[in-house]
């Protein structure tokens, strides 16, 4: 690097011959570095207060240590910065005093663990790595060491986290600030290298021998700077990245955002489920550093947040559709800005090449040609890497599926971020993994996490970053070091010690220990009052744990409704709710510790009612709602044309679904099994999902800050099999028949009578059965039937598709994916009407039907005016001859309707191949896809055919 010219300095006010050059390290992080052409670090601090003490103005100069050193001894520099003393520069050089004494210190991945260092001995059989022309190097080749040399302590770190070295010298402060700065968290220092006095580094400031009144004025200085001070400046670097330590200003938003947000309705965020540990499910619960980020903005912006787990790319798909407004870890890409906000990065990892083959290294993309490779399927770089790699590029659908296929040697190498795989490697137990080298896609040298998002929901994104860059460091590293440090722990089966302060116990000894509770007295298995007006369901069971950890008794306020807990907890005749989920209108009066539980929403209907794709699809209709849920704000903000009917309780609302006064129930799952298995209503099914889950926590009174405390403490000290204890409450719940003794001699008494009755009651249980068994063909029909077409609905092809392609896969028989769509269709209903277009859509399936009756043939209609045919397949051929007599049949026949002829042509596009073992089902709808595109780009009413292997 070349010295930065004259122009760039410190001080401009000061005539040119005041100004005193001084040579910095340019790469020398963090004691000194450039920020754009800002100079940071903590020598750069140091210096800037020696310029303050003296008056002095300093022009800094940046370069590499050997051309800063050339250019002093030259006289080209007044001082230079960061020199140890040597006896043999000493008639050269003025030497001030030391402002830092910097032990060399051992660094090793915690993962792979080198043991203990206390000798030279110690370190002759492993791989040592060092940064060039370091004062110690000669003296670990005399003794033998292996050493392996890094041009910088970025690269050396990088080299020990991906595997390349056992183990790392360098200063302690620059090892751990790279370490943390690349988020490789699992990095630990060891100890001290056993170096003895070749293992201290002194950082002082050198002058020109001819200058000594310079050097009297700069050793005077740096002695005014109190050791209270260096220690201060050298903290901030080794421990906040050189932020302020003190107080962090809190969120400033401007009136526009502040009215923006009041006016903000909750917001679901697609978390995927899979990506630990930047965010996964365990224990039935989300959690990861990206959970903890956006639950911190949420707290900051008081937006309310309903979580949505999936697979990365059936979240992408429901960001892209506006299901979801926020979507975590997102990278930016120029694909996804037509369609999304982005936040700045909160985060930014390497991406990696994880393989069992040794010896390669794998460091672009062109490196990767020969290989089978695996990636995530809509990963931000997975265009470039197909484009370039083509069928080697194998796609998959979740990050634990991609490692299960490099064990089992179907594919040669993984691409990963660098902490998913390593969690993978650890939790699937696979032998033999090491980094092959770490990849650059679309000039980007990490994958960069972000929040990406609506469009529409300008300008949260703006917000969010305003909120990001509000989290101090101090407590951004406590997030980090939570989920990316080595001995991240991803669940104990023990409890955690649960430790209260004096001002707690004393908070809960003034109320002896006593705390006052209310519950939704209908909403069972979740929580309930039972006959005998006991509390019971799974939130008892939580208060039981909750009692026997703290020994805090819990006094049951009993209310006849949900909405009557919530006025009482408003009133504060209550002093908390077990089992609630945070919206902005309770937290006007509740306090919410983190969720314990979460649980599925769902909505229910009548058995002979359609599924749905989601609540749009109920619009104008009235859908029933127990009063006071908290999932009625986000409903009402989201679907304002809903017809929102709320009830009192559950048992009310599932009797209005079966008097069909309502079209939809909104519930959760377990409620829902509950009712439905101990009142056996037959006639009533699940017709859709919310893309959202209950996320319930422990409210309590927001004007009692020590008992928010306190429950948090208790919440976060559950064990994971305790929390799987109580998920489990609601999944395997059991309806339990009472029997009534005190009826028994009655029964006795009328045994003549009871057996006439035994005999009508067993030709009646024998007609419903029947009855029942009509119903429940019916609902197994109309679950997988498209009302309108009658071929197979969505739920049909998500089922029986995956089905054909795995049989396909097992056999190596060929398998076809036909997508088919109605040309011009939309001209279709504008001209004769939808009734019209119905009836057309009605006869191409009927056409349909005709054409493809084989027994491996399956028929779906796939949205719209588009269809879905798919089977197997001995001669390709066959296939291509089939739907080209059904594409000519629909073009020569026509339709009446109303006396009108109506004459339709349909576009195809087909998908074959034989599916292998790294090949997935929506590789095969990606290409059909891609094929129908093409022929309707190509003239429409034509067949466009793509093959997935050559």
């Amino acid at each position: 690097m070349l010295l930065w010219p004259q122009t760039q300095l410190i001080a401009e006010s000061a005539p040119e011959s005041d100004k005193i050059s001084v040579g910095v390290t340019a790469d020398n992080a963090p004691y000194s570095f450039l920020e754009g052409r800002a100079l940071s670090g903590y020598s750069a601090d140091i210096l800037r207060e020696i310029s303050f003490n003296s008056g002095l103005e300093f022009e800094f100069r940046a370069g590499s240590w050997p051309e800063l050193y050339k250019a002093f001894v030259a006289g080209e520099l007044d001082a230079i910065d960061a020199i140890s003393y040597r006896g043999y520069l000493s008639d050269k050089v003025l030497f001030t005093e030391p402002y830092h004494i910097r032990q060399t210190y051992l660094m090793h991945d915690s993962s792979r663990p080198v043991g203990p260092i206390d000798s030279m001995d110690d370190l002759r059989d492993l791989q040592v790595g060092v940064v060039e022309n370091m004062f110690y190097v000669p003296f670990l080749k005399d003794q033998g060491i292996n050493i392996v040399t890094y041009d910088s302590i970025l690269a050396l770190v990088r080299a020990l986290a991906f595997g390349w070295v056992d183990i790392a010298i360098g200063p302690r402060l620059s090892l751990d600030y790279h370490a943390d700065t690349a988020g490789f968290h699992f990095l630990n220092i060891v100890g001290s290298a056993p170096f003895d006095q070749q293992s201290l580094e002194d950082l002082r400031i050198g002058v020109q021998k001819d200058q000594p009144e310079l050097f009297e004025a700069i050793q005077a200085a740096l002695k005014k700077i109190p050791e209270s001070r260096k220690v201060e400046l050298l903290r901030r670097w080794q421990e906040f990245g050189g932020a302020q330590t003190g107080d962090q200003p809190s969120l400033q938003l401007d009136e526009r955002e502040q009215r923006f947000l009041q006016e903000l309705g909750p917001m679901r965020v697609g978390v995927v489920q899979d990506y630990a540990p930047f965010s996964f499910r365990d224990g039935g619960r989300l959690q990861g550093l990206s959970v903890d980020i956006i639950n911190r903005l949420a707290d900051m912006t008081g937006i309310q947040i309903i979580p949505v787990s999936g697979q990365w790319a059936d979240l992408l798909g429901m960001f892209r559709e506006g299901r979801i407004d926020i979507l975590a870890n997102m990278s930016m890409d120029r694909e996804r800005l037509s369609f999304t906000q982005f936040t700045d990065p909160y985060y930014i990892i390497p991406n990696v090449a994880f393989t069992r083959n040794g010896g390669v290294e794998l460091n672009s993309i062109d490196d990767l040609r020969g290989y089978d490779v695996a990636i995530t399927a809509d990963i931000f770089y997975q265009d470039e890497l197909t484009q370039r790699l083509g069928n080697a590029a194998k796609v998959f659908t979740s990050q634990e599926a991609m490692f299960q296929a490099l064990e089992q040697e179907r594919v040669d190498v993984v691409v990963s971020s660098l902490p998913s795989g390593n969690y993978w490697i650890r939790e699937l137990n696979i032998p033999g993994v090491r980094i092959a080298g770490e990849l650059t896609f679309e000039n980007q040298s990490g994958e960069d996490l972000r929040f990406g998002v609506q469009t529409t929901l300008e300008p949260l994104a703006e917000i969010l970053n305003k909120a990001l860059a509000t989290i101090s460091p101090t407590e951004l590293r406590s997030i980090e070091n939570r989920w990316l440090g080595a001995a991240m722990d991803n669940g104990s089966n023990e409890p955690s010690e649960l430790t209260l302060s004096t001002a707690e116990k004393n908070w809960l000894e003034q109320r002896d220990y006593t705390l006052s509770y209310c519950v939704d007295s209908d909403w069972m298995p979740l929580e309930g009052i039972d006959s005998s007006g006991n509390h019971a369901g799974l939130s008892a069971e939580a208060l039981r744990l909750f009692s026997e950890r703290t020994n805090i008794r819990f006094r049951l306020v009993r209310t006849k409704t949900w909405q009557e807990s919530l006025d009482a907890a408003r009133d504060r005749e209550c002093d908390l709710l077990p089992l609630a989920m945070k919206t902005p209108e309770r937290a006007r009066y509740l306090n919410f510790t983190d969720p314990y539980l979460q649980v599925p929403n769902i909505v229910l209907g009548r058995i002979e009612a359609p599924f749905i794709e989601g609540l749009g699809d109920l619009r104008e209709k009235a859908i029933g709602l127990v009063k006071g849920y908290a999932f009625a704000e986000l409903l009402k903000y989201r679907y304002p044309r809903l017809q929102l009917v709320e009830v009192e309780n559950e048992t009310e609302g599932l009797k209005l679904v079966q008097e069909n006064e309502l079209a939809g129930y909104v519930t959760t799952l377990p409620t829902a099994s509950y009712h439905m298995q101990s009142q056996g209503l037959a006639d009533l099914k699940v017709i859709g999902r919310i893309p959202a889950d209950w996320s319930l926590s422990v409210a309590t009174r927001s004007d009692q800050d020590l008992l928010l405390s306190i429950m948090q403490k208790v919440v976060a000290s559950l064990s994971e099999q305790e929390r799987r204890n109580l998920e489990s409450y609601w999944r395997d719940v059991r309806i339990e028949q009472s029997v009534d003794y005190t009826l028994l001699w009655q029964v006795l008494a009328i045994a003549l009578l009871g057996a006439s009755l035994l005999v009508y009651w067993n030709r009646k249980l024998d007609r419903l059965n029947r009855d029942l068994a009509v119903a429940n063909d019916t609902l197994a029909r109309l679950s997988v039937t498209d009302n309108l077409t009658q071929l197979g609905n969505r739920s049909f092809f998500d089922r029986e598709f995956r089905k054909s392609f795995q049989w396909c896969q097992r056999n190596e028989t060929g398998l076809a994916v036909a997508m088919v769509d109605a040309d011009h269709f939309k001209t279709i209903n504008d001209t004769f009407g939808h009734e019209a277009g119905d009836h057309c859509l009605i006869a191409l399936a009927d056409v349909m039907r005709r054409h493809f009756r084989r027994e491996t043939d399956r028929l779906s209609r796939f949205g719209g005016e588009e269809f879905v045919i798919f089977t197997s397949y001995h001669h390709p051929e066959e296939v291509i001859e089939r739907l080209d007599r059904f594409r000519e049949a629909v073009a020569d026949s026509s339709t009446i309707y109303s006396g009108k002829s109506i004459h339709l042509t349909i576009s195809i596009g087909l998908a074959t191949g034989v599916p292998a073992p790294a090949d997935t089902p929506a590789e095969f709808l990606r290409l059909a896809d891609q094929a129908l595109y093409a022929a309707k780009q190509n003239g429409r009413n034509r067949l466009e055919t793509r093959t997935v292997k050559d």
